[in-house]
């Protein structure tokens, strides 16, 4: 029959607590993965073993293990193991060290009580094959010495990269006054005031006004991308956004008939929704037009704070009517928007 030590190595490993019984039981910790500061010794996760003289009750599992391992029956089991505790604690008396081979020594100190010295063995399966090993320090320079490497290992500028250097910064004095000046000129100047930026537009046709003469479509609108229309003071919250209205799918024909500025709707309603706003009169006939074609009721309700004809395709008396109608002309005009007056 094998010795009691090698069934006790072998239940270390998938057991945390070994009782031998009426000797005392050997206990297994978990201990992290070390670095040993001095000798830079990288050490393995591992189980510890610690003797624990007070756990003596037998709890079946050497015995068990013993049975199996040994092809026996658990009353031999127990004597076997009573064997092995009677002649380690004839040996303790003695003064002799008893070693369990890869657990550790048992041995009485001065005052006669069992002391345990665990064996290198780990325990732990997860740390399996992992050895420890040593690495040599890192040496790092302190900060002085980076700082006069590094400039020691910079070279010399080369003399056409400080000729460049020259170049832009004459450059850039002659720039810098040059662009003030654009800026600052038109600012405290009244050169900008008498311009109208909707004259820059294009594709606006030029109309002349003719006093009491209703306005008509009388040529094809011309079809473009994207018009991008500033609408100044006209939402909810009575801040400046742009809307970006889309002019055309197909050209608006010419129509013999004329498009009143507020046919169809009804000023005194609060809540508009608008669908653009524009410098122009003509452009703003035009757009309505071309809205009517598109079966949208379409009117012009009037100029704005600055002074733009605003262009109405509908209006409500209350703000969940007009906000449930904003949502159905989005599929068509995607960039509507609720107007308050």
């Amino acid at each position: 029959m094998e010795k009691v030590d090698k069934h006790i190595s072998e239940l270390l490993y998938e057991h945390d607590c070994v009782i031998v019984p009426d000797l005392g039981g050997f206990v297994t910790n978990y201990a992290p993965a070390k670095i040993h500061p001095v000798q830079h010794t990288f050490i393995a996760p591992s189980k510890n073993i610690v003797f624990n003289k007070n756990l003596k009750n037998n709890d079946g599992l050497l015995a068990n293990h013993i049975v199996t391992a040994e092809n026996t029956n658990y009353p031999e089991a127990i004597k076997f193991i009573t064997r092995f505790v009677d002649t380690t604690n004839a040996e303790l008396k003695k003064g002799v060290k008893v070693k369990l081979d890869e657990v550790g020594t048992l041995f009485l100190d001065v005052e006669r009580n069992i002391q345990f010295e665990p064996a290198t063995t780990n325990y732990l399966l997860q740390s399996f094959g992992l050895a420890s090993f040593q690495s040599p320090a890192i040496k790092r320079d302190n900060i002085g010495k980076r700082i006069e490497k590094e400039f020691k290992d910079r070279g010399a500028i080369p003399a056409e990269k400080k000729k460049l250097n020259v170049k832009r910064l004459i450059t850039l004095a002659i720039a810098i006054p040059f662009v003030f000046g654009i800026i600052w000129i038109p600012l405290k100047t009244d050169l900008l005031k008498n311009i109208s930026y909707s004259n820059l537009n294009p594709f606006a046709s030029k109309v002349s006004h003719v006093k009491n003469a209703t306005p008509k479509v009388s040529a094809t609108l011309p079809v473009k991308k994207k018009d991008t229309v500033v609408i100044p003071g006209l939402t909810k919250n009575n801040t400046t956004q742009q809307s970006q209205v889309s002019n055309a799918v197909a050209p608006v024909k010419a129509d013999s008939t004329a498009v009143e500025k507020s046919s169809g709707v009804n000023l005194d309603f609060k809540f508009h929704v608008v669908a653009g706003c524009f410098a122009i009169e003509n452009n703003a006939t035009k757009f309505v037009a071309f809205l009517q074609q598109q079966n949208i009721d379409a009117a012009i309700i009037g100029k704005n704070n600055k002074d733009l004809f605003v262009v109405s395709c509908g209006n409500y008396a209350t703000y969940t009517e007009a906000n449930r109608e904003i949502a159905n002309l989005r599929k068509q005009l995607p960039n509507v928007w609720l107007y308050k007056k």
